[in-house]
């Protein structure tokens, strides 16, 4: 084994030491906090974190397309109305909203 073999085994093995030293000192910190947040009755607004996270998938995308009481937003796979008009000759440009 070289020289440089021999520091990078050395390299890895104090990564691996410190990765270990970081997750204990995080389960450390962690039960540390919520210890305190229990005894001083704390919030996620004393803290300055919102109580809720705003959901992403809440946005509601517009209608593209509409054939009858059938509508897509054109997002996705085609739904089985769509392909049916297509498969009889029909465009998407005329099922636009």
């Amino acid at each position: 084994m070289d020289d440089l073999e021999k520091i990078q085994a050395q390299i890895l093995e104090l990564q691996r030491k410190a990765d270990d030293l970081v997750h204990q000192k995080k389960a450390e910190v962690i039960a540390d906090l919520k210890a305190k947040i229990k005894a001083y009755g704390l919030t996620f607004k004393d803290i300055g974190l919102p109580e809720k996270y705003p959901n992403r998938n809440t946005q509601t995308v517009a209608v593209k397309y509409r054939l009858g009481e059938f509508t897509w937003t054109g997002r996705g796979r085609k739904p089985k109305f769509v392909e049916d008009y297509l498969a009889g000759g029909g465009t998407l440009e005329e099922l636009l909203v």
